[in-house]
């Protein structure tokens, strides 16, 4: 299932489901019996399908080992996309408080700027 989730998510062609999901003869069953599904295919095959099955069989191994190569790499590429994400929101955010610390400054200059003001109003009208 977590296979299948990350095949569907990378977009990766999802496998046709094929027999039952407890056949111990199907290769893709989690019941999958190994010794068995070999017995069986060497007891009803000629030579000629066991070396196709063989080379059947090698051909999806491949297949398998390229996909997930695939989910590897793009995770990977990912994982670094996002670490750089971070980076680049960390560097912002400490540019913001530079510029807040500039802010806090600004209004309390403002503040004590327009409370003198208003003594110095105050006073004059006092006169």
């Amino acid at each position: 299932r977590a296979r299948d989730l990350l095949r569907q998510h990378y977009g990766l062609s999802l496998p046709a489901p094929t027999g039952s999901p407890n056949d111990p003869l199907d290769i893709d069953s989690p019941a999958f019996d190994a010794q068995g599904y070999y017995t069986q295919l060497v007891a009803v095959s000629s030579l000629p399908t066991l070396l196709k099955r063989s080379n059947d069989l090698a051909e999806e191994i491949r297949q398998l080992e390229t996909d997930r190569q695939a989910l590897v790499y793009n995770h990977h590429h990912e994982l670094v996309a996002a670490s750089d994400t971070i980076r680049a929101m960390k560097s912002r955010a400490e540019n913001v408080d530079l510029e807040l610390d500039k802010l806090r400054d600004a209004f309390s200059e403002i503040s004590r700027i327009g409370a003198k003001l208003a003594i110095e109003i105050s006073s004059r009208e006092k006169r």
